[in-house]
């Protein structure tokens, strides 16, 4: 063979075998050698998948989703322990603070004024029973407060204001200013004497919280105190709708002719029509009824009202007028032949012990009181109670001052009252900073009214969003001449509607 024939075959030859190598290495199937060629082409493009579904129906193997995700509630459970939404929900949302006037508060201090009558010089004379020192009283239960935290963490810082005994509203009218205005106290507090006019010049004109310890006002004057008024005694109201039970059941009532003699003043008014509408309800009704003129504690022309209480044959008078002319009332009946039975109240103050020993005691002939009936809501105790205890032996404590409970009872007393205020504005504030971390007008008033368990004494009651008068019963009692005092009827006392 030639050369070049070798040359073909051998030729031939590499390029069979180049054929072969390229087919087994572009293809698994060597049954398939035409196939060989399109397969890289296609194999990498996805539109050239002839049938989409067994992809989806392979992956399950291949995918690890499928398989976690038959339960998906494990990543959720896990969430609430990572998640922060649950912290605020579960603390205690702020209480929003109620608007109301920080005239007299600070962060510091509660201002408060203390107004009275200044009857020292009548207590002197022997004209009025002694009380103590008053001012004094305040002094060391509020430094007791202050002591040991104070009010709603505020120190009690007083100041006292004074108006001759038996001041018309005119004459108290400048203690009003002078603690509203110049002092600019957060809270007025009435002793005792006080008009209504002179309450609303602290509540209504100058819209300060005022805090009586005593005194009869009607429910209009609380009405117009926007809620500012608070009282340890009772409404004209609740007192006066009261009186006719309470002497009907003692038998003063039956076969009796009835009238009254009142003040021609505003307060007396209401008085009087609450007292007729209650007589009316019992199935009684007023002869007569009389309207002294009235300036103060002072009323005139009281001969002139006997003698029309005589013509319309009256033999039982409700009495609404003041002390002295009571006491000018009842001698001058006497001595022209009227012998009525005689009905006071706690309208004026007429039935305190005080006032039982300095007019009924000291008049030209004491007698002519006996078997004269008071109703009262009992604010001159007749026995201790544990409030008044404690309080005095504190006062005693701090300073060396003791009070006899027979023979200085007045003075007594009062230490118990003053203490009694003092403890009432302490738990209002102190509430007040608990509830809403401070202290304003709204929220020491929403304090007072939270103060449902009041006791002083024998004065049981309560005050709330829609009662400021604090007493809850009343009770009749009798004079006695032997004490010049007051003695409560047995079975005589009658808790009240709330």
């Amino acid at each position: 063979m030639t050369r070049t024939k070798w040359r073909t075959v051998i030729f031939a030859l590499i390029a069979l075998f180049a054929l072969l190598v390229s087919a087994c290495s572009s293809s698994e199937d060597p049954d398939e050698p035409q196939a060989v060629e399109p397969a890289p082409t296609s194999a990498p493009e996805p539109a050239d998948e002839p049938d989409p579904e067994p992809a989806p129906a392979d992956e399950p193997a291949d995918e690890p989703e499928p398989a976690d995700e038959p339960d998906p509630e494990p990543v959720p459970a896990d969430e609430p322990a990572d998640e922060p939404e649950p912290e605020p929900t579960a603390a205690p949302t702020p209480i929003p603070v109620p608007e109301g006037s920080t005239v007299g508060i600070t962060d510091d201090t509660i201002k408060v004024a203390i107004l009275r009558s200044d009857s020292k010089s009548l207590e002197d004379a022997g004209i009025l029973p002694d009380t103590g020192d008053i001012p004094r009283n305040y002094v060391v239960f509020a430094d007791q407060v202050n002591a040991r935290g104070g009010a709603g963490g505020r120190n009690i810082e007083i100041v006292f204001h004074t108006f001759p005994p038996g001041a018309s509203a005119t004459d108290q009218q400048a203690a009003c200013i002078a603690a509203t205005e110049d002092d600019e106290v957060a809270i007025v507090h009435f002793v005792g004497g006080v008009t209504a006019e002179t309450v609303l010049c602290a509540t209504e004109d100058h819209e300060r919280i005022a805090y009586m310890l005593s005194g009869i006002l009607p429910q209009e004057i609380y009405n117009r105190s926007n809620g500012r008024l608070f009282s340890q005694a009772m409404t004209t109201e609740r007192l006066m709708g009261a009186w006719p039970a309470m002497v009907e059941a003692q038998g003063l009532l039956e076969g009796r002719t009835l009238g009254l003699m009142r003040g021609d003043i505003g307060e007396h008014e209401v008085a009087a029509g609450a007292l007729e509408a209650a007589l009316a309800d019992a199935g009684y009704e007023l002869a007569d009824q009389v309207a002294l003129p009235c300036q103060g504690t002072s009323c005139s022309q009281v001969d002139i009202g006997l003698e029309r209480m005589q013509a319309a044959g009256v033999d039982t008078i409700f009495s609404l007028v003041p002390p002295s002319p009571f006491g000018i009332a009842v001698f001058l009946a006497a001595q022209s032949g009227l012998d009525p039975q005689w009905l006071v109240s706690d309208i004026e103050n007429l039935v305190f012990d005080s006032v039982a020993q300095a007019v009924y005691g000291r008049a030209p002939d004491p007698t002519l009181f006996f078997g004269l009936y008071g109703l009262t809501y009992g604010v001159d105790r007749l026995s201790p109670d544990e409030h008044t205890i404690e309080c005095n032996s504190v006062f005693t404590e701090e300073t060396g001052i003791s009070y006899d409970i027979v023979e200085n009872k007045d003075a007594w007393s009062a230490v118990g009252s003053t203490c009694m205020f003092i403890k009432n504005l302490e738990a209002a504030a102190n509430w007040s900073q608990d509830a809403y971390g401070t202290v304003n007008q709204t929220t020491l008033i929403q304090g007072f009214e939270t103060l449902t368990d009041y006791r002083l004494g024998d004065v049981t009651g309560s005050w709330s969003a829609t009662k400021h008068d604090a007493p809850d019963g009343v009770t009749l009692k009798e004079y006695s001449g032997d004490c010049a005092c007051w003695v409560e009827i047995d079975g005589a006392r009658m808790m009240l509607d709330q």
